[in-house]
């Protein structure tokens, strides 16, 4: 199963494969409800990664968690509201490590997360468009099934 991340005011785009056999209940619910579409933005604590807010009732159980993440990872998150001191509402995210020295995290410190997909095509035009964010804000992005 692969999938691709989208940029289209940029006309950027990368590809990624799911990893069913580490995480094959969360690549299913993701597959299943694919595409998704929103601003993508930059993480304010996590260092070189950058987040898709997707349905906040998408929940899926832990799978393949960590807090220790690699360039091209791509993972889920989810919590409910009121966990976090900055979040008062339910939110569901993918989460996307273009670069070293990533670990997820709130306001409170690092979170896990569900490793699923790993991008392994063009992972140096991704991290150049995710480092923009930091100078130019959140740009349109899409994430699609590539059949």
């Amino acid at each position: 199963m692969r999938i691709r991340l989208h940029f289209p005011a940029d006309g950027v785009e990368v590809f990624a494969t799911l990893l069913q056999a580490e995480a094959p209940e969360t690549c299913r619910i993701i597959w299943d409800r694919l595409p998704f579409e929103g601003d993508l933005t930059h993480g304010r604590w996590s260092g070189p990664e950058a987040y898709l807010l997707i349905d906040p009732s998408i929940r899926i159980p832990p799978e393949n968690q960590t807090f220790h993440t690699l360039p091209g990872d791509i993972a889920f998150f989810s919590q409910k509201g009121g966990r976090f001191f900055d979040w008062p509402d339910d939110m569901s995210e993918l989460a996307f490590i273009y670069g070293r020295g990533a670990q997820p995290s709130m306001m409170d410190g690092p979170i896990r997360v569900n490793i699923f997909g790993r991008i392994d095509e063009n992972l140096e035009v991704f991290a150049a468009m995710c480092a923009r964010l930091h100078t130019e804000g959140m740009k349109p992005f899409r994430v699609e099934r590539v059949e």
